[in-house]
């Protein structure tokens, strides 16, 4: 098993990180993770077309039965 962290978020932060999550039918860590990948990929790589394109859960979805993923930083 992956060593895990805690953080802590706002309330108000937390019910939107489970709207969205249960809008793509995945945990709130899966989803909080999608949006740490894509903002790795703005970050560390500003200029790729992950970053040059608008945030979608898909591109980082495991359930993906094409097996084509954005970048994963961890």
């Amino acid at each position: 098993m992956d060593k895990i962290s805690r953080i802590t978020i706002s309330a108000g932060a937390k019910a939107l990180l489970d709207e969205m999550a249960a809008a793509e039918d995945v945990t709130p860590r899966q989803y909080l993770e999608a949006l740490l990948h894509y903002a790795g990929s703005c970050y560390h790589r500003p200029g790729s077309w992950e970053a040059n394109c608008e945030f979608s859960f898909a591109r980082y979805d495991d359930r993906r039965e094409d097996g084509i993923f954005a970048d994963r930083w961890f």
